[in-house]
């Protein structure tokens, strides 16, 4: 998938498997999740001080009610890296049902199995990869480097860089379309191509939509924080 993806797309396209893209994909995303883990807490320890000054919501808590907050979150962090198979199985089949939706348009050949397989062996860089890379560079840097969301969307190289002095949601939605998002995209595009045997805008139709949902759900998301 690395070096060869039009080989493994061809193989997967007859031998559809994905167990090994699974556990090496848990793997790498966890050691990433726990790397990062220590900016994270300090980021949004920061960020939390900020919004709990600035929003009515948290100024109606007394300081016990919002140190609970605070608490709660902060364990959902520290124990992030367990929820890396849940949110590889469920990105996976959200891109696996794109990519069968534009299949169908475009009269492919593939099959669920078959696009299972290929969005399972394309997570493996696409988020492995990225989580494990992401985690180096926030071990690198050190927690006290991150103070904000800002901080922590900024740290991979990203269209984000354009906009740093934006705002959480824009900053998020520009960050997503990074080298590994972008690599995942051409990935996408070629299983189409290859496992699908779909025309090249049925190929990279999919493949850029996959990529501005997950740019758009990281904005919904810094939006509601």
């Amino acid at each position: 998938m690395i070096v060869a993806p039009r080989e493994a797309f061809e193989r997967l396209r007859t031998a559809p498997s994905w167990g090994w893209a699974f556990l090496i994909t848990i793997v790498l995303g966890a050691i990433g999740a726990l790397l990062s883990m220590p900016a994270a807490m300090h980021g949004f320890t920061a960020s939390a001080a900020h919004q709990m000054a600035a929003n009515a919501q948290y100024a109606q808590m007394n300081a016990a009610q919002r140190q609970q907050v605070l608490a709660f979150t902060l364990l959902a962090v520290r124990f992030a890296w367990i929820f890396v198979p849940l949110f590889l199985l469920f990105s996976s089949f959200l891109q696996t049902i794109v990519m069968l939706v534009f299949n169908a348009i475009g009269g492919g050949s593939g099959t669920f199995k078959t696009l299972w397989a290929c969005a399972m062996n394309i997570a493996v860089p696409g988020f492995g990869l990225y989580q494990f890379a992401i985690g180096i560079i926030n071990a690198a840097r050190g927690p006290t480097a991150y103070n904000s969301s800002l901080d922590y969307l900024l740290a991979m190289p990203s269209l984000g860089w354009l906009f740093p002095h934006g705002s959480p949601a824009t900053v998020a939605f520009f960050s997503t379309f990074n080298p590994f998002s972008i690599w995942s995209l051409f990935l996408t595009a070629a299983a189409m191509l290859t496992v699908a045997r779909t025309s090249r805008i049925n190929a990279y139709l999919p493949a850029v939509l996959i990529v501005l949902v997950a740019a758009l759900f990281a904005m919904g998301g810094q939006a509601r924080s």
